[in-house]
């Protein structure tokens, strides 16, 4: 995996338009990063979308060294990482996203392996940074 400087616009409204549509249940996958910028998601079979929880099996993610990380919604207002959020975090790669609603640009929040919030700038396609 690549040094990870950003995350994907795309990604983003992607990540976004995923959890509306698992609406009122929680979505979770994992994602993938290009070049040091995370802009994929990894949908997983199985995956259990659940209304206070969601179930990833990962030992059906095939060995892939750019995948960089989960990213899961939470049906409220707060992106904040519960201590189970947290929990699984350092099992599941590098970078973790919690987005919420309303789900928008302005309604994630990234966090490090051990469930410390991150800042990460998000991107477009040609790298330069998003004025969101």
């Amino acid at each position: 995996m690549n040094r990870i400087r950003g995350v994907s616009i795309d990604f983003i409204d992607s990540l976004n338009e995923s959890a509306k549509s698992t609406y009122p249940d929680e979505f979770i996958c994992l994602h993938r990063e290009h070049d040091g910028v995370i802009d994929e998601l990894v949908m997983l079979p199985g995956t259990i979308f659940g209304d206070s929880h969601s179930v990833i099996f990962d030992w059906m993610d095939p060995v892939d060294f750019h995948r960089s990380g989960s990213a899961h919604s939470h049906p409220g207002y707060s992106n904040e990482a519960s201590d189970d959020d947290k929990d699984v975090f350092g099992s599941m790669g590098g970078i973790h996203f919690i987005t919420c609603q309303p789900y928008d640009r302005h309604s994630w929040r990234a966090y490090n392996s051990a469930g410390e919030p991150i800042h990460l700038d998000i991107l477009y396609a040609d790298g330069t940074v998003a004025d969101v």
